[in-house]
C-alpha cells in the first residue's frame, strides 16, 4: 500500500498582505496530483493548517476544494486534519464531503477515540488535530497534568485503538520538542511542547504537521516526519528546499521515500547601496522572474537622491519586489529611519523630509517658523 504525507498548505497566505501565495501553492498541488498518480498512491495524509487564517478568503477556499475533489476522482483517499490555523468549525465542514467521495476530514480531537480513526483494508490511521489546550484539557478532570502529559496520554488510547491493525499511522498536528523549526511556525512555545519519547511505538509510521522544515523526527521510536511546508512560507525560509513523503506500507514495515518539490518562486533577502553596483545588482536580479524579493537598501543621510534611488528600485523589480526597507548611513553608522527620528530634532526631520520627498531644501521662512514653534512649546512644556 501506498501514501503520501504532505503538510501545511497554508492557503490564502499572503506575504505582508501585499503579495497572496496561492499560486506558489497551486504549483505545488499540481505536483502532489502528478505524484499521486505516478505512484498509484492509495491514500493521502494532509497533517493539518490547510488555511493560513481561520476564516480563509472564497478562493482559497475554492482552492482547496478544487484540490480535494480532484484527489477523489482520481480515486485517492483523503484524511485531513485541523491544524493550529485552521477553525474546528471551519474544517468540520468538510466533514461532509464523505459522503460524495473520499475525503475524510477531522475537524478536533474526540473524548469518544472511535471517533478520530480512519480505516481503509488492513490499515488504520489514528488522527490527532491540533490539540487546543482547551480541548484536551476539556477531556479530564485531572488539573494537575501538565499539557504535554494530558497529550501523550491521548496519544496511546489512539495507539491502544488501532493496535490491532496491520498498520497503523498516526496523523498529527503538534510540536514535538526536538524539532528543527524553520522559523515561520507559530505556536512553538516550550508550553506546548511534547517530548519525541512520547510517542507510542505500536505505530508504524507517524505523519507530523506544524513544524515547516521537512525531516525525520529524532528521539522518536517509530519513523516520525514532518513532511514540512509546500512552498516557502516566508522569509525565514529562504533557501529551503520542500519535500512530500511516499511512503510504502509493505510486509508490516514502512519504506519511506522523500520527494522534492519544484518552487514556482523562491524567497530572496538581499542588500543594496546606493554607492555600490546598483545598476549591476539590479539588472541581475530583474532577470530573475522565479522569485520574491525582500530588499534591504542603504543609502547615505547626505545623499539627496533617496526617493528617486527607491522608485528606481520599485520600478525595475516590479511585481517581485515584496518589501523594500531603508536603511541610512549616517557618520559611518547603519540608523534605521525609528532610530534617526530619535537622533534628529523636528527642523532637522522636517529638512530631510524635503530632501527626499521633494527634492530640495526648504525655505529659510518655514524653516524659521518651526524653530520658533519648537522654542515655543519648548518653553510651555517646561513651565507646565
Amino acid at each position: 500500500m501506498r501514501l503520501l504525507h504532505i503538510s501545511d498548505l497554508h492557503a490564502g497566505k499572503r506575504l505582508y498582505d501585499k503579495v497572496s501565495r496561492n499560486e506558489d501553492l497551486v504549483y505545488a498541488l499540481e505536483q502532489v496530483e502528478s505524484i499521486c498518480k505516478e505512484n498509484r498512491v492509495e491514500v493521502l495524509l494532509i497533517s493539518g493548517d490547510i488555511f493560513d487564517k481561520r476564516n480563509p478568503d472564497n478562493l482559497s477556499e475554492d482552492l482547496v476544494l478544487d484540490f480535494l475533489t480532484k484527489m477523489s476522482a482520481m480515486g485517492v483517499h483523503v484524511v485531513l486534519i485541523a491544524g493550529n490555523h485552521d477553525s474546528y468549525d471551519h474544517i468540520k465542514k468538510y466533514k461532509h464531503l464523505r459522503r460524495l467521495g473520499r475525503v475524510h476530514a477531522f475537524d478536533r480531537p474526540h473524548k469518544d477515540i472511535k471517533n478520530s480513526i480512519f480505516e481503509y483494508e488492513d490499515l488504520r490511521v489514528a488522527c490527532l488535530p491540533y490539540p487546543d489546550e482547551r480541548v484536551i484539557t476539556h477531556f479530564s478532570e485531572d488539573t494537575v497534568r501538565s499539557y504535554a502529559e494530558k497529550v501523550s496520554l491521548y496519544m496511546k488510547a489512539l495507539a491502544k485503538e488501532v493496535e490491532k491493525a496491520r498498520y497503523r499511522v498516526l496523523l498529527a498536528h503538534l510540536m514535538l520538542d526536538c524539532a528543527q523549526v524553520a522559523g515561520s511556525e507559530y505556536n512553538t512555545s516550550p508550553s506546548y511542547m511534547i517530548k519525541a519519547q512520547s510517542v507510542p511505538e505500536e505505530f508504524t509510521y507517524v505523519a507530523l504537521g506544524h513544524v515547516h522544515r521537512h525531516q525525520k523526527v529524532e528521539g522518536a521510536v517509530p519513523k516520525t516526519y514532518y513532511a514540512g511546508s509546500l512552498y516557502q512560507i516566508d522569509f525565514s525560509e529562504e533557501g529551503s528546499d520542500k519535500f512530500v513523503n511516499l511512503v510504502v506500507l509493505e510486509d508490516g514495515m514502512a519504506k519511506v521515500e522523500p520527494i522534492r518539490l519544484d518552487l514556482k518562486r523562491k524567497l530572496l533577502k538581499v542588500e543594496l547601496r546606493a554607492d555600490g553596483n546598483l545598476e549591476q545588482e539590479l539588472d541581475k536580479l530583474s532577470s530573475r522572474k522565479d522569485l520574491l524579493i525582500k530588499v534591504v537598501f542603504y543609502m547615505r543621510l547626505s545623499d539627496h537622491r533617496h526617493h528617486m534611488l527607491k522608485e528606481k528600485v520599485q520600478r525595475v523589480l516590479g511585481e517581485n519586489l515584496v518589501r523594500l526597507d531603508v536603511e541610512l548611513l549616517q557618520e559611518g553608522k547603519e540608523t534605521s529611519l525609528e532610530n534617526l527620528r530619535q537622533s534628529l530634532n523636528i527642523v532637522d526631520l522636517y529638512k530631510e523630509y524635503c530632501r527626499t520627498e521633494r527634492g530640495g531644501e526648504p525655505s529659510q521662512n518655514l524653516v524659521e517658523l518651526f524653530e520658533k514653534l519648537t522654542e515655543r512649546a519648548s518653553h510651555e512644556t517646561a513651565q507646565a
